[in-house]
């Protein structure tokens, strides 16, 4: 009964992150309104954390059998992807790079 609870308030979290992506005159992921509204719920302690752990914990627990479908799919695309590997790893590194001399900056600004 507790499992049905978490996921009923993870999934209404969701339905109402998606209403809200409907309602913005920009395209924005539903899931991330979602995501964000459930922050907020938990972070004002409206919705305490009991309420949702158990659900989260099963769903992060078996998290990796939701990937496999995805990975599955990426398999069409194997020719393609061979194509662009090397673009594909140099933008992931150059990204990486940024971010981590954007964040040790803004780092050694905080500090000072």
């Amino acid at each position: 009964m507790k499992l049905i609870r978490d996921f009923a308030i993870l999934l209404a979290c969701l339905l109402v992150g998606k209403g809200l992506a409907t309602l913005l005159p920009f395209a924005f992921p539903g899931s991330i309104l979602g995501l964000l509204l459930l922050f907020f719920l938990l972070n004002t302690q409206l919705i305490p954390l009991s309420w949702v752990h158990d659900g989260g914990q099963l769903i992060l627990r078996h998290m990796a059998l939701l990937f496999i479908p995805v990975a599955a799919g990426l398999l069409g695309y194997v020719d393609l992807l061979n194509d662009g590997l090397g673009l594909i790893i140099s933008t992931a590194l150059s990204g990486l790079v940024l971010i981590l001399l954007v964040v040790g900056r803004l780092y050694q600004r905080m500090q000072s």
